[in-house]
């Protein structure tokens, strides 16, 4: 579900790519938000990485898209569905209602920590679960094996999504139908009351067409591009809208603004000497019930011939 790193290379530049980072309620208010690590697996705080992707399912955006998504794939008995990027498997299990004991769920992702909870949750599902690591630009599944693939929030942090798209529209039954859920980070919006706070993150978040934390907006295009037949999309905006940095190191889910400097500043769009003020101006603000931080997520459903 990850790649080795956050950071994405495109042309001779880098760019900031910030994941929704970590957090637990009962962990001391220090700065474990880092926007990139090599792996999960690698990470020392597994536990908050874990945390993290239950908070974000939490998310009002999320339960919506995730509604709307299973309307939209029709599953029915018997059937058999991917789940690409599956992480701790609660959707994957979710979906194993519509399936029904002679259907079945194989989760795909490159954490073995996440598979680890994705197979203790699966306990007791009413269809077969089967849980793997696996490369989402080259799936080690038959052609035609599946009637329905989803994947979240996966295709941003690859290096190529239109070889993982690709896989996904091969891996289908004729008739079978690819649910794609992801985000674009260039329409991150921080609104601190500091226009020059809001012009660094616009700038910041800005990359050109092509780029993966970009994909959310490119939905569409990808699934023609794999030969797929567009069926419907949507586009839900997340929004945080109320933070106490003294009680908590980031936003509900999110990764915090320390880290977020240090990201700019090296990438080069953040004066290292005035890392330490835009942090500070954005804390003061949220303190002050002035923090409202906006993101966009997309979903599409498309279908084989």
């Amino acid at each position: 579900m990850r790649p080795s790193r956050w950071r994405v290379q495109s042309s001779d530049r880098q760019h900031v790519v910030p994941r929704v980072a970590t957090y637990h309620p009962r962990v001391a208010a220090r700065d474990t938000h880092g926007l990139g690590y090599d792996r999960v697996d690698d990470d020392e705080n597994v536990s908050f990485h874990v945390a993290t992707m239950e908070m974000t399912s939490r998310w009002r955006s999320i339960r919506r898209l995730r509604a709307w998504e299973r309307e939209r794939l029709g599953l029915r008995a018997g059937a058999r569905l991917l789940d690409l990027g599956c992480g701790l498997g609660d959707v994957a299990v979710a979906l194993a209602e519509d399936l029904g004991p002679t259907g079945e769920v194989v989760g795909i992702d490159a954490s073995a920590a996440m598979l680890t909870v994705a197979r203790e949750r699966s306990v007791g599902a009413p269809c077969p679960v089967r849980f793997s690591i696996g490369d989402a630009m080259a799936l080690d599944e038959p052609d035609g094996s599946f009637d329905a693939v989803r994947c979240e929030r996966t295709l941003q942090w690859l290096a190529d999504p239109e070889a993982a798209v690709t896989e996904m529209a091969r891996v289908l039954r004729p008739g079978g139908r690819l649910a794609l859920i992801d985000t674009d980070w260039s329409t991150l919006a921080l609104d601190v009351d500091d226009a020059a706070v809001a012009a660094i993150i616009r700038e910041g978040m800005r990359t050109e067409r092509g780029r993966p934390s970009q994909v959310g907006r490119r939905l569409g295009a990808l699934t023609r591009g794999a030969g797929l037949t567009q069926v419907a999309e949507t586009s839900v905006r997340h929004e945080w809208t109320h933070w106490d940095p003294d009680a908590a190191p980031a936003p509900d889910g999110c990764f915090s603004m320390r880290s977020l400097a240090d990201d700019l500043v090296e990438a080069g769009q953040l004066d290292p000497d005035g890392a330490d003020r835009f942090v500070a101006t954005i804390h003061t603000a949220a303190r002050r019930g002035r923090f409202s931080m906006t993101l966009t997520m997309f979903a599409i459903v498309a279908s084989t011939p």
